[in-house]
């Protein structure tokens, strides 16, 4: 499988494309394609990119860790990350620079079927350190080793003072390959961004054990979720290039926070065209929460991430690599 998706991420690095007339190709990775990078998609289908004269192409590499490994070897621009990826850049002692926040809360959700939820006992309104101890015995599916999705699962079982060997976390893809092992009762629930968790809940699969867009795990919020990344080289380099980036994406993250879920889901349904549109528009009013207007990384997100991570990185390293410069004034 490793070897299957790191051939596929060469092959999407490689590949020739149809640049548009006059636009600069930019490459970005991101870990899936969720709502976790939904300003990008919105500055995509709005236009946003294409009037700061940039052609983006969005590479997902089908979980975390690769894309932001795509940025630090040199293959793309920037990278739509994570803070607990940039931690794992910083533990490699590879520079990295976070230029603009868009979300400053996890947009990871956790479901459970409702027959495993029935089973535990337990209801999902009670309070998380009871719906966090309900895992245990549980077959809970992620997107791969690592990831925040992974990260997400442990961080419930600390505070449900679980061990290790109580909770079956199981690697399995992508949100739609998620989705699928839930309906065939493979797995008891899963750990995504959304809309995805959205996606089963709406659907009369699931039941929302853990809503991280409306905050519920206070250790977590505010939280270094999705910023744009880039290397020092691009900064120095290319500055108006960033500087186009941000603005692009300053622009969808205003119209996020300003503009009704009806205006937005017109706007994105091309990309989330398999997402029922009664969904799409729940996921939004999710989404709408965790978009961050300053576009500012703080101290007390990155104490957050690097407490949820848990290596040995100091927060204010993590910090530290946020650069303001970019930002409109």
């Amino acid at each position: 499988m490793k070897r299957v998706l790191v051939a596929a991420l060469a092959l999407a690095l490689t590949a020739p494309v149809a640049h548009a007339a006059g636009l600069k190709t930019v490459k970005v990775t991101q870990a899936v394609a969720s709502f976790s990078f939904l300003p990008a998609d919105y500055a995509e289908e709005a236009g946003y990119f294409k009037a700061e004269g940039l052609n983006v192409e969005q590479i997902a590499t089908r979980g975390g860790g690769p894309d932001m490994a795509a940025l630090v070897s040199g293959n793309v621009d920037f990278n739509f990350g994570v803070g607990v990826y940039e931690i794992n850049a910083l533990i490699a002692k590879r520079k990295l620079v976070n230029v603009f926040n868009m979300e400053d809360r996890s947009t990871i959700g956790v479901v459970l079927s409702k027959a495993a939820a029935a089973r535990t006992g337990v209801s999902p309104d009670a309070p998380l350190v009871k719906r966090a101890a309900a895992l245990k015995g549980l077959t809970i599916g992620m997107t791969r080793p690592g990831s925040l999705t992974d990260k997400q699962i442990r961080q419930l079982m600390r505070i449900g003072g679980l061990k290790p060997n109580q909770v079956k976390i199981v690697a399995i893809g992508g949100p739609l390959s998620l989705i699928a092992a839930l309906e065939r009762h493979e797995i008891d629930g899963y750990a995504i961004s959304i809309p995805y968790d959205r996606y089963s809940v709406q659907k009369g699969l699931a039941v929302q054990w853990l809503d991280n867009p409306a905050g519920q795990d206070p250790a977590i919020n505010p939280f270094l979720m999705s910023s744009l990344i880039t290397t020092p080289r691009e900064v120095k380099t290319k500055p108006q290039l960033v500087r186009a980036m941000v603005a692009a994406l300053q622009h969808a993250v205003h119209d996020i926070i300003t503009r009704s879920p009806a205006e937005i889901a017109k706007v994105i349904a091309p990309k989330y065209g398999k997402v029922d549109p009664q969904t799409l528009l729940v996921a939004i009013k999710a989404a709408k929460e965790v978009m961050n207007p300053t576009g500012r990384v703080t101290l007390k997100m990155a104490e957050n991430t690097v407490r949820f991570d848990g290596r040995g990185v100091s927060a204010e390293a993590l910090y530290k690599t946020f650069d303001p410069q970019f930002l409109a004034k």
